[in-house]
């Protein structure tokens, strides 16, 4: 038994206002939703960054979350970071020297620095163990080792981050709505 209503028929200016009037609220709950979950998985990110280990400062606020696009087919949310080696943290994998990774030695100036910046001059040798070592021109003193590869673990959890929050994505939109008039 075929059931149709024509819209041309019954009240047709009443429908087609309440229509358009659902329609604009319908896109205001969803933006609002998304920039909610945004804003959540920005928040919730961070803390994951900054509580994972020394990581602070440009780590934790190179972490960008938006909502991107216009219109309910374009609207997407983003997460970037400024740090193009951030990502290794996120996945963990397996670094490479070219020929050499040089790490800083705890304790000495050129602990945070990387080699290419460091102050001082420096000049190679090897330890009587085998370890390459870079040493202060100045002060004579070791303050780089060299590697071939590090292995990093997987530190951050971002992606699952935004799976959670997205996962209660209908009650964000539900809240957004109940709030949208």
């Amino acid at each position: 038994m075929p059931f149709r209503i024509r819209l041309d028929k019954v009240a047709p200016q009443k429908i087609r206002v309440g229509l358009a009037g659902l329609q604009e609220r319908f896109e205001k709950a969803m933006t609002a939703a998304a920039n909610m979950a945004a804003s959540m998985i920005q928040e919730k990110a961070r803390a994951d960054i900054a509580g994972s280990g020394n990581f602070g400062g440009d780590w934790v606020t190179g972490l960008q979350v938006k909502v991107e696009g216009e219109g309910l087919k374009n609207m997407r949310i983003s997460m970037t970071h400024e740090k193009a080696e951030a990502r290794i943290f996120e996945q963990g994998g397996e670094i490479e020297g070219h020929p050499l990774l040089w790490i800083p030695i705890s304790g000495t100036d050129a602990e945070g620095t990387n080699v290419r910046n460091y102050g001082d001059g420096l000049f190679s040798a090897v330890s009587r163990a085998g370890t390459p070592l870079l040493f202060s021109i100045s002060d004579k003193t070791p303050k780089y080792y060299g590697i071939e590869s590090v292995t990093i673990p997987k530190k951050w959890h971002l992606s699952e981050i935004q799976k959670s929050v997205m996962a209660n994505f209908r009650q964000l939109f539900d809240t957004a709505w109940k709030n949208t008039k």
